[in-house]
C-alpha cells in the first residue's frame, strides 16, 4: 500500500472500491470484455435473421409499408418503410425532430429483436383487420402455450 491507500486497479475506482485480487479484478475485466462479445454477436445474428426476414416478405411489407411499429400516424418513432428501410425519430440538441433512416443492426440494437417482430407482428395484423395477438408479458401471466393450468 501506497500511503495508507489501496493500489488503483485499472478500471476499478479507487473510492469504495471492493477490496478484491488483481487476479480477480482480472477475470471480472476478462468476464466484461467476454459480454461485450457476446452482446455484439447477439446484435450480428439478430440483424442477420431480421434482413432474412426482410427479404422473404418483401412483397408483403411493401404493400403494406409504411408500417408505423412505434408512435402514432402524427407522431411516428420507429417506421418500416416499403423499401425494408427503417426511419427513426430523433431530436437535435435544438430540440427540433426529424425522421432519419437507421440501419437493421441500430435498429436491433436500440428496440431489442423481439419487441421488433412483435410490433411488426402487431402492424401486419393491425393491416390485415385482425385483431391482436397477447403479447409476450400478456401470456407470460396466462401461463404457456400447451400448459393445461394456462387459460385465456
Amino acid at each position: 500500500m501506497i500511503f495508507g491507500r489501496k493500489p488503483k486497479v485499472e478500471g476499478l475506482p479507487v473510492e469504495g472500491a471492493p477490496a478484491i485480487s488483481q487476479d480477480l479484478a482480472r477475470r471480472f475485466a476478462d468476464a466484461a470484455e467476454a459480454a461485450g462479445s457476446e452482446r455484439l454477436l447477439a446484435i450480428e445474428h439478430a440483424t442477420d435473421r431480421l434482413n432474412r426476414y426482410l427479404r422473404e416478405h418483401r412483397s408483403v411489407l411493401q404493400a403494406a409499408s409504411p408500417l408505423i411499429l412505434a408512435g402514432t400516424v402524427d407522431a411516428a418513432e420507429l417506421v418500416l418503410e416499403g423499401d425494408d428501410g427503417f426511419t427513426m425519430r430523433s431530436t437535435d440538441a435544438e430540440g427540433t425532430t426529424s425522421m432519419d433512416r437507421v440501419s437493421i443492426s441500430e435498429v436491433v440494437e436500440l428496440w431489442g429483436a423481439a419487441d421488433l417482430y412483435d410490433r411488426i407482428e402487431a402492424a401486419l395484423r393491425a393491416a390485415a383487420g385482425l385483431s391482436p395477438r397477447p403479447t409476450g408479458a400478456i401470456v407470460a401471466g396466462l401461463g404457456v402455450a400447451g400448459d393445461d393450468r394456462a387459460s385465456v
